[in-house]
């Protein structure tokens, strides 16, 4: 389940298909979604709210973050100050910090596996990241998001209840609302996280 996403590639088709799936189950209007411009795949841009994918496959937990890039660090445009890059930094090395803004059970033994971060304002080097440049176009509204997947390996994946993103949104204030989209072999579903309210239950 090792998947590289980038911010020109589509969300996971299982957990598209999950929402949808629910919705109609639930006996709820389907209702179009907007869709960014640029891509025509992923929701609409608003400020505060962020979307996290959770999937749990065997014994592999992938977290798909995709925020617009002023939740974390203050603005959307290429960084040039002092200021704006130092921001941009301290955003990546806390975001690749996993293990702390998504808690997992101690039982579980997850550690991180793989961590990548993509923005079409920011350079492969300025995330930590060892690809090169892909020369994305900038967003011409101004609007630009940070898409963020992390690949964690439990080594008792049915020791694993909760993910806890509590740490998440304490250390970015801008982070409103987090809709996640959630699968796991035994639960699958909806939910809205919050400060104070940033944990998500796996079973």
């Amino acid at each position: 389940m090792l998947r590289k996403l980038s911010k020109f590639t589509a969300r996971s088709p299982a957990l598209a298909m999950t929402g949808l799936l629910l919705a109609v189950a639930a006996g709820a209007p389907v209702q179009a979604q907007a869709q960014d411009p640029r891509t025509g795949n992923h929701p609409a841009h608003v400020h505060g709210v962020a979307r996290l994918d959770v999937a749990l496959e065997g014994n592999t937990l992938t977290l798909q973050l995709d925020s617009p890039l002023a939740n974390l660090v203050g603005f959307e445009h290429v960084p040039s100050s002092t200021a704006d890059k130092d921001a941009v930094a301290l955003m990546a090395r806390t975001l690749r910090d996993v293990t702390r803004m998504f808690a997992t059970d101690a039982a579980a033994g997850c550690k991180s596996a793989e961590i990548q971060l993509s923005s079409p304002v920011l350079t492969p080097a300025q995330l930590g990241e060892n690809a090169p440049a892909t020369g994305e176009a900038v967003p011409r509204d101004g609007h630009a998001d940070l898409d963020g997947d992390f690949t964690l390996v439990c080594a008792s994946p049915g020791a694993l209840s909760v993910v806890d993103a509590s740490q998440l949104l304490g250390a970015f204030p801008g982070l409103q609302r987090i809709d996640v989209q959630l699968a796991t072999p035994k639960k699958q579903g909806a939910l809205q996280l919050a400060p104070g309210n940033g944990v998500i239950p796996l079973q």
